[in-house]
């Protein structure tokens, strides 16, 4: 699973480097502007990213070849891709509530607890439906109940690697942010002028993002071939599942 993600990268850098780089465009851009755009923005950034890696191992491609000649079904993707996402949400609510009611919580301490408890149900949620997006795109058995079906079928397994794909560039980049801040800020923009450090704590983060993500979203692509008994197209390597 590994080596395709590492493959799939390999294969689309400019497309990752847009993604790396925009990110943390978009990161400045708030930051300076004061505004909160960043957070909607990147949403749509991931969500175009997975659904370019799992067209790309479903038909064997990189991403331009892939495309060509199959229409992507942009609309229809990002909305399931929101609804899965505000699952999550609705799934880590009690947990953000026992949160908030917390006295004498830090704001911070608040922030990373609720950033764990999303990732929690995220994972959840990517588990049992996330075989709903590439079947979005290949259009077999593409209802939420199949998806349902297929995500109960390898429900242990798969939550846990979703829970690694999401949470071990979540670490890495917490750990970056700690040794960041014992030499200087970690804020973007200082005193009018980037933060040339932080710029580059930013953009490893979001390469670990982009890994993570990756990661994911050909985990479940793989799943959703498995289930569905589709093989790889024409000349693409099948690499095996380590589950």
């Amino acid at each position: 699973m590994l080596k395709q993600t590492l493959s799939t990268m390999r294969s689309n850098p400019a497309f990752y480097a847009m993604f790396i780089i925009g990110s943390v465009a978009v990161a400045v851009f708030d930051e300076y502007s004061k505004k909160s755009t960043a957070t909607s923005v990147i949403f749509f950034l991931s969500a175009l990213l997975v659904m370019n890696v799992q067209n790309s191992v479903l038909r064997g491609q990189n991403f331009t070849t892939a495309t060509r000649g199959n229409k992507l079904p942009f609309g229809g993707y990002m909305f399931r891709s929101f609804v899965l996402a505000l699952l999550a949400f609705i799934l880590m609510v009690p947990a953000l509530i026992l949160l908030l009611r917390g006295d004498g919580s830090s704001k911070a301490y608040i922030v990373i607890w609720a950033t764990l408890a999303y990732i929690a149900t995220f994972s959840i949620i990517l588990s049992l439906l996330g075989t709903w997006l590439p079947a979005k795109i290949q259009g077999t058995n593409a209802t939420m109940g199949d998806a349902l079906r297929r995500g109960l079928a390898r429900f242990p397994s798969t939550v846990l690697l979703v829970l690694l794909g999401l949470a071990m560039p979540l670490v890495a980049t917490f750990i970056a942010a700690m040794v960041e801040m014992s030499f200087s800020s970690v804020e973007l923009i200082v005193d009018g002028h980037l933060n040339i450090y932080a710029i580059l704590l930013a953009l490893a983060a979001n390469a670990f993002q982009a890994v993570g993500w990756t990661y994911v979203a050909v985990l479940l692509t793989r799943r959703y071939m498995e289930a569905e008994h589709i093989g790889p197209s024409p000349g693409a390597e099948l690499l095996k599942v380590f589950t």
